[in-house]
């Protein structure tokens, strides 16, 4: 066989599973076992825009560089079938150029949810969250608006890619006008669990907190870009706001009249289920995959529900990850597939974006101690979650 066969797998492989949305470290951990089940001698590194690999071939080490996109949002659908690919070929049932054909059908096969579907559960999930943050009626049904108007907007703006990069600011404006006109309204309106589970999507906690993993594996350079764009997201959010305030500022609203009695408890229940359901459509996960989702979210969710009555937040924090680790670990290794799947939905409900959030809040309405304490607890609770997930695989390493 043609070893510029075997090289061609072996970097088209990486570069799928980075603009899938699988981490820096995890796509050099995977593709570096990949080449040694395959007797290939290789060498990775890969950053947020590209990666480099040394191959040998015909005993002369042979340098190889290719470009990704940084665009790609999480794909826990692709991951698995591109591992699955790569499985097959390491076992030797497929070989290596039908496995680029593979490759390739993946890459450009047509996403499982139509932009409709998204949209609608931009809206579901944003509301879900502001119910299991404890908001009402008014808070649940503000996020919704907000997440639904996100979701136009995102669909609005693929098509003129100029103010594609204005996506976050515009959505941060959009959040505080829409809270705003309710608070006018509602008297007993939380606007901060409303604004903040309107944009709980864009807030980049999830990118934080995956940038002090990177760091913490020794990625320095993938971890300080990540966390440089985590940085830029929330000073674009912090713009967005105080422009939106400006804007609600020109006007005369009404004083809040009407007031809203408390949701049932019981409706939590059917928000744990619906924020589940939007991690599937939102992740592009399978249908067959809810079961495995649900159970992750869960399993968070409530084990830090748990912790909080006992420790501090930071401590629940980390035995919630610490657990969800093992446990998406386990599927990993009895199941033989990415414990991605699990992993990541389950530590949405967990990173501290909207300890972010906050910290942006207070430092806008010129709070600077309020929010350099919010920032540095975000910063804590984001180290306890990463070293709960550490844990979890110095105790059960996953498959995969």
């Amino acid at each position: 066989m043609s070893k510029s066969i075997q090289i061609d797998f072996i970097l088209l492989a990486a570069k799928s599973l980075h603009e899938s949305g699988l981490p820096t470290h995890r796509v050099e951990d995977f593709i570096q076992k990949f080449c040694v089940s395959v007797e290939v001698e290789a060498e990775l590194f890969t950053t947020p825009g590209s990666i480099f690999a040394s191959i040998v071939n015909d005993g002369v080490k042979q340098p190889h560089m290719v470009k990704v996109s940084q665009e790609g949002d999480l794909n826990l659908e692709k991951i698995d079938a591109i591992q699955e690919v790569c499985t097959k070929v390491s076992a030797k049932t497929l070989d290596f150029s039908d496995g680029i054909k593979a490759l390739e059908a993946i890459n450009h096969a047509k996403s499982r949810y139509p932009n409709w579907v998204m949209t609608l559960f931009f809206g579901l999930s944003t509301g879900s969250a502001a119910c299991i943050f404890g908001g009402n009626l008014p808070e649940i049904s503000c996020s919704l608006i907000i997440g639904l108007g996100i979701g136009i907007f995102q669909g609005v703006l693929a098509y003129i890619p100029r103010f594609g990069k204005l996506f976050v600011l515009i959505s941060a404006v959009w959040a505080c006008c829409v809270a705003a006109l309710f608070q006018s309204y509602f008297a007993n309106f939380q606007r901060d669990i409303a604004t903040v589970c309107g944009l709980i999507i864009l807030i980049p906690g999830f990118s934080f907190t995956v940038s002090i993993t990177e760091m913490v594996n020794n990625h320095l350079i993938a971890g300080l870009t990540r966390f440089t764009n985590a940085f830029i997201t929330f000073a674009m959010i912090a713009i967005g706001i105080a422009v939106g305030m400006k804007c609600m500022g020109q006007f005369t609203l009404p004083n809040p009249e009407i007031t809203i009695s408390v949701i049932p408890s019981w409706s939590k229940w059917i928000a744990l289920f619906f924020v589940p359901l939007g991690f599937m459509i939102l992740f592009k996960a399978k249908q067959r995959d809810f079961g495995w989702i649900l159970f992750a979210c869960w399993c968070s969710y409530f084990s830090y529900v748990f912790g909080n009555t006992i420790f501090s937040e930071p401590v629940a924090v980390f035995l919630a990850s610490l657990l969800l680790g093992v446990v998406s670990n386990l599927f990993s290794r009895i199941k033989k597939r990415n414990s991605s799947l699990l992993l990541v939905p389950g530590m949405i409900l967990l990173v501290p974006g909207s300890l972010g959030f906050f910290s942006i809040s207070h430092l806008v309405q010129s709070d600077v101690v309020a929010g350099i304490q919010t920032a540095l607890t975000m910063l804590m609770t984001a180290m306890a979650l990463v070293f709960g997930i550490l844990f979890s695989n110095i105790l059960v390493r996953a498959e995969r």
